[in-house]
């Protein structure tokens, strides 16, 4: 019985986060990220952890030239539909292994961890534009 309501209960989560992705604003900081109506959508909640936690680093001027190549998410809006689909696998894997922010810059910054539910929101979005995208 109770894995029955955990079931609904994951379902309607994820119901509920989808609907969040299509009603949000579309935009991480200053940085656009409409990528035309088939491309990676930024839900608020989303948006708000990858402007605190990740942009700093792949930013177009950042000091960090490894996180500038790796991604700039200014570039994101360009990206066709099979560089979305590498960038949302990509972010899958660093997510699952706990990989970024790197630990050199959490020792500098501690205020860059991610925390468990920032974590968890990034992995479901992942995880939502992940089958959005296949069904397109």
């Amino acid at each position: 019985m109770s894995t029955i309501i955990k079931s609904i209960s994951l379902v309607a989560t994820i119901g509920l986060f989808s609907f969040g992705i299509y009603t949000a604003p579309k935009t991480v900081g200053n940085v656009d990220v409409i990528l035309h109506e088939e491309g990676i959508t930024f839900p608020e909640n989303v948006q708000k952890i990858i402007t605190e936690k990740c942009t700093s680093c792949h930013k177009p001027d950042a000091r960090n030239e490894k996180a500038r190549e790796k991604l700039q998410w200014a570039k994101v809006p360009d990206m066709n539909k099979e560089e979305q689909e590498h960038l949302i696998a990509e972010l899958f894997e660093v997510l699952e292994d706990g990989k970024m922010p790197p630990k050199k810059t959490v020792e500098r910054k501690p205020e860059m961890k991610l925390t468990v539910e920032e974590a968890q929101i990034l992995l479901a979005w992942v995880e939502v534009e992940e089958k959005r995208l296949k069904a397109l």
